[in-house]
């Protein structure tokens, strides 16, 4: 998620209804064999309504880490731990800001989860942010990231959700990602049918930053993080000092 606090106003009222689940499957595919391997704790950087998090949680007994600065986002997340056991709500520390900010002892982390996050930042924030994982994750611990985009499309690329049915509504929604002089605009918009009538639309946007390999793979190096693993879904990383 952003690094501010005010951002997802909008999203947050339709995410969990037309986005949650997709997103829950998609994060249990991309890192759920190495979340589940874990024996050290999983900081779940930008954490949004928790998909990381709660995979920590079902598939592991390891203490979470949950770092999200939105406090709509934040709003979701606490809602869904209310909800779950007392004993995995007890392993749960919820930071509300960014990972250089959390106050997360240092080398407790076996991973670190940078899920739909690394791409929203500009450059002093990625710094940023690559310091404060190499300084919570143990020696050999591993930073797993999403893959971000090393170059804007050349044409705009619609993904529409599956319309949820909610009573007497219909919830839709679509992403446009078009590509804009910082790197790619994302545009989602969010729209409320009853029958043929459009009840509501509502809109938000988020700029996303294009980072070749290459780049990446320097910003770590700096801050003692080297590749591991260059997939074409997941980057990993792993802190100096394995061994």
């Amino acid at each position: 998620m952003s690094e501010c606090e005010g951002t997802y106003r909008t999203t947050a009222e339709f995410y969990d209804i037309l986005q949650a689940e997709r997103d829950s499957r998609l994060v249990a595919r991309l890192y759920g064999a190495r979340v589940a391997a874990a024996r050290g704790a999983v900081v779940d950087v930008g954490a949004g309504s928790g998909a990381v998090s709660f995979l920590a949680l079902t598939a592991s007994g390891v203490p979470v880490h949950a770092v999200e600065p939105s406090a709509v986002m934040r709003s979701l997340l606490l809602t869904r731990l209310a909800r779950c056991g007392a004993d995995r709500r007890a392993r749960v520390t919820v930071h509300p800001g960014t990972l250089p900010e959390a106050d997360i002892t240092a080398g407790e982390a076996e991973l670190v989860v940078c899920h739909n996050v690394v791409p929203t930042l500009d450059g002093a924030a990625r710094r940023a942010l690559w310091e404060a994982a190499a300084r919570v994750l143990g020696p050999g611990g591993l930073l797993l990231m999403d893959r971000p985009r090393a170059r804007a499309p050349r044409e705009a690329e619609v993904t529409a959700f599956t319309p949820v049915r909610v009573g007497a509504d219909t919830y839709e929604g679509e992403v446009r990602e078009t590509a804009c002089a910082e790197g790619a605009e994302l545009a989602f918009t969010y729209t409320v049918r009853r029958g043929e009538r459009v009840v509501r639309r509502r809109g938000e946007r988020f700029l996303t930053r294009m980072l070749p390999l290459e780049a990446l793979a320097e910003e770590l190096g700096e801050c003692g993080l080297r590749w591991e693993e260059t997939g074409e879904r997941v980057l990993v990383a792993r802190r100096a000092g394995a061994g």
